[in-house]
């Protein structure tokens, strides 16, 4: 492995661990309010990268109010982290769908 290839293994790592750790945080602060969030996509599928995002799947009705909370949660636990992030309401797409983000089928 060159200094590059190095330098990018590092960095994708240190990204990962960051990654992890603050949708862990996002998924304990959400349970204590009553909201179910689980991680979807490459950070649940183990392909996250350097340039990933995070895919978190609300699941339950929210009302506007309740979904500027949960916008306000995801975005303070990433804010300085540089980790984009999509956040998906389970109750905006078809059951299928959600089944599928569950099942890793994305």
């Amino acid at each position: 492995m060159n200094k590059l290839d190095a330098l990018i293994h590092r960095r994708t790592d240190e990204r990962l661990r960051i990654a992890r750790a603050r949708a862990a945080s996002i998924i304990e602060a959400a349970k204590a309010d009553g909201v179910d969030i689980s991680v979807v996509g490459s950070l649940k599928k183990g392909g996250f990268r350097a340039h990933s995002d995070v895919d978190l799947l609300v699941r339950g009705d929210t009302d506007p109010t309740r979904r500027a909370a949960i916008e306000r949660l995801v975005a303070g636990q990433l804010r300085d982290t540089d980790i984009p992030y999509d956040l998906i309401f389970a109750s905006d797409i078809s059951t299928e769908r959600v089944r599928e983000l569950l099942d890793d089928q994305v």
